[in-house]
């Protein structure tokens, strides 16, 4: 990519930028978080213990084999919209030859009435030296569509949040408003209000 960056034309413009990838998809952005809570372990421990496989399979089994209750959450390194995400406690349930993500999974996440949610926050980056970014006033909050228990692992609902997976769910409630505050798919503003009332 940088090469083609210094061979472009003064009038010619790339919606990316280089390597851009290093933060964009799961697995090399747990690896540059990995790295930086080696550095900065007081800064840097906002975000659950990350294996990357196979290269940390030895790490992951001996963590595994020392804390037995231990969930994991296992996703494909390349994958999108929930595709191929697990949770499980048994590490051989975890294929040893698959490029993966694991995470320890969290027993206790925030609920908002009972449901695991997760926020979409949209920025421009616009340079990164010096770094300007433009956040959007509003974002989404996706709300999976059935209650938390913390174990039915093989239910999605329950433990996904990804739009791609519960608009299948007989239970999915659509509020088409852009201010959407009920549904399963509601505005960031509407949850900030709900959060500071809690």
């Amino acid at each position: 990519m940088l090469e083609k960056c210094k061979e472009m034309k003064p009038f010619q413009k790339i919606n990316h930028f280089p390597g851009m990838y290093q933060i964009a998809r799961k697995n090399y952005l747990a690896r540059n978080l990995n790295k930086m809570q080696k550095q900065f372990p007081a800064d840097y421990k906002f975000f659950p213990k990350t294996w990357l496989l196979p290269h940390q399979l030895e790490d992951l089994k001996n963590y595994s084999a020392a804390n037995p209750g231990v969930n994991f959450i296992v996703k494909p390194e390349a994958l999108s919209q929930g595709k191929g995400i697990f949770i499980t406690r048994k590490f051989d349930q975890i294929d040893p030859q698959e490029h993966l993500v694991v995470q320890k999974y969290l027993k206790a996440p925030y609920l908002i009435d009972e449901y695991k949610f997760d926020f979409r926050v949209y920025i421009l980056v616009t340079n990164v030296h010096p770094l300007r970014i433009f956040m959007f006033k509003d974002g989404l909050a996706r709300f999976a569509t059935e209650k938390y228990k913390s174990k039915a692992f093989n239910n999605p609902f329950i433990h996904l949040t990804n739009y791609a997976i519960n608009k299948d769910n007989a239970n999915y409630k659509a509020d088409q408003s852009a201010d959407a505050t009920t549904g399963h798919k509601r505005s960031l503003d509407s949850i900030f209000v709900r959060l500071a009332k809690d």
